[in-house]
């Protein structure tokens, strides 16, 4: 009898000493996933002034290019009007 429950002494000694290994390889993976995700975050924390920066030149190029397309739908424009005009020459000459 004895024998019996020192067998199962070391058996349960055994499953615990291989959880215990099983739980400290899980939580060694999941501390090198975790060291992974905070230096992307860092990367990430680096990027966003020069992103912000990039957005306000991106801003300020929209304005300026909002006011050339609106120079060059005038100068369209006029071009139509203008070879219009040829054109009605042209027929009635």
């Amino acid at each position: 009898m004895l024998k019996a429950v020192l067998f199962l002494q070391v058996v349960l000694l055994v499953l615990f000493l291989g959880a215990g290994y099983f739980i400290y390889i899980e939580v060694g993976a999941i501390s090198l996933a975790l060291e992974e995700a905070m230096g992307v975050i860092e990367d990430i924390q680096d990027l966003l002034p020069k992103l912000d920066a990039t957005a306000d030149v991106v801003s300020s190029l929209q304005g300026q290019f909002d006011d050339a397309f609106q120079t060059l739908n005038d100068l369209s424009m006029f071009l139509g009007g203008f070879f219009e005009l040829l054109q009605q020459a042209d027929t009635n000459s």
